[in-house]
């Protein structure tokens, strides 16, 4: 398969130089190359502005799902910018540790690590970069929903945050995320249980701080790629991540958006669950959305595919170079939009943010019954 792999990669290089031709991803931007400091760690990334903006007054700070993703998450995170951009926002991201010009290895990193990360460049942001005491929020994505609230109760003056396919619970995600791999692959039910029960071998190892030769002996019984050491290591410091702590006493404003065709998050179930802890947590006001049509990453789409492949990814990448944020599902925009504007001016006074015709399971969100204060 590695003909097709190529020819994937040909096309998608292929088609960037023709979108790069007739449009510039950059328009409405002015990148600027930042480099700082997050423990022992050197970060690179940009500070992303308004054309024309020599200093940030109003920024989001980007915050990196799962794995090796560097500053723009490869051309994902255009259309978001430029959306930022042209409502007046700065944006700030950068290269996860040991991936571009940043040392270190995320690989090594618990999710409290990743708080004091960001953490870290909020100061360099405020102190260094010139945003001082102007409105800022967080937007992560995926696995950063367990980042993000760590760093609204460690870090002052945060307005808001907006999480983008979060899970609630580490183990509960790995599951359904591999239940929806197995179904796209066209397994079969008891497939499916097999599967399961030697996952759930593994699981236990992770959760008794087995050695990696355990972990090696009991995949290499079932036959299976093992994951390397570093990553083994990984999943056994962050297994029981779990954001309910952190939603439940939550005080900062949240926007929280799921996609009800997400291969790797239960969007409705986990939606509810925010939803409930939310409403009884101290924070001004709260909304969260399920948009009917949407993916992980909120990318328009009709189905569970499966995403975990490495054609889908690169397929993904392509459509967003092409199709920029009308890639997005319908309504994402517009509801990022009409969030930030609540901020231009104290706290909203609008109960009616972004509100869908229907939001599948989830109850009404964003009403005069869930606005406290």
């Amino acid at each position: 398969m590695k003909w097709l792999k190529r020819g994937l990669i040909a096309l998608v290089l292929i088609g960037a130089f023709v979108v790069i031709a007739m449009d510039d991803p950059n328009a409405g931007l002015k990148r600027q190359a930042i480099q700082f400091k997050a423990g022992d760690n050197q970060l690179a990334g940009e500070l992303i502005l308004p054309s024309g903006t020599k200093t940030p007054h109003q920024c989001v700070v980007f915050v990196h799902g799962s794995g090796d993703v560097p500053t723009d998450a490869f051309g994902y995170y255009l259309p978001l910018w430029r959306v930022l951009a042209a409502n007046g926002w700065c944006a700030m991201s950068w290269h996860k540790p040991g991936v571009g010009d940043s040392s270190g290895d995320w690989r090594s990193q618990s999710m409290q690590d990743r708080a004091d990360e960001v953490a870290a460049a909020i100061r360099y942001l405020r102190q260094t970069l010139g945003l001082k005491d102007g409105k800022l929020g967080l937007m992560g994505f995926s696995q950063a929903g367990w980042v993000i609230p760590k760093v609204a109760h460690q870090v002052e003056n945060i307005d808001f945050l907006i999480s983008v396919g979060g899970a609630v619970n580490w183990m509960a995600q790995s599951e359904y995320s591999g239940r929806q791999r197995r179904l796209a692959a066209g397994y079969s039910e008891s497939a499916i249980a097999a599967e399961q029960a030697a996952e759930a071998k593994v699981d236990a190892l992770i959760q008794s701080g087995a050695s990696y030769q355990n972990y090696l002996d009991q995949v290499n019984q079932n036959k299976k790629a093992p994951m390397s050491e570093a990553f083994w290591q990984f999943v056994q410091r962050n297994w029981a991540s779990d954001v309910t702590a952190d939603l439940t006493d939550l005080d900062v404003p949240m926007l929280a958006l799921f996609g009800a065709r997400d291969a790797y998050v239960d969007s409705d179930k986990t939606a509810s669950t925010y939803h409930k802890l939310l409403a009884n947590a101290p924070l001004p006001f709260y909304h969260v959305r399920v948009f009917e049509h949407a993916d992980h990453s909120l990318l328009r789409t009709d189905n569970i595919a499966n995403a975990h492949s490495e054609h889908h990814r690169w397929l993904t990448l392509a459509r967003i170079w092409w199709q920029g944020d009308a890639a997005f599902a319908d309504g994402v925009m517009p509801c990022l939009t009409s969030w930030l504007a609540q901020f231009e001016s104290g706290w909203p006074r609008q109960t009616n943010i972004c509100v869908p015709e229907q939001l599948s399971d989830v109850k009404p969100v964003l009403n005069t019954d869930t606005m406290q204060g």
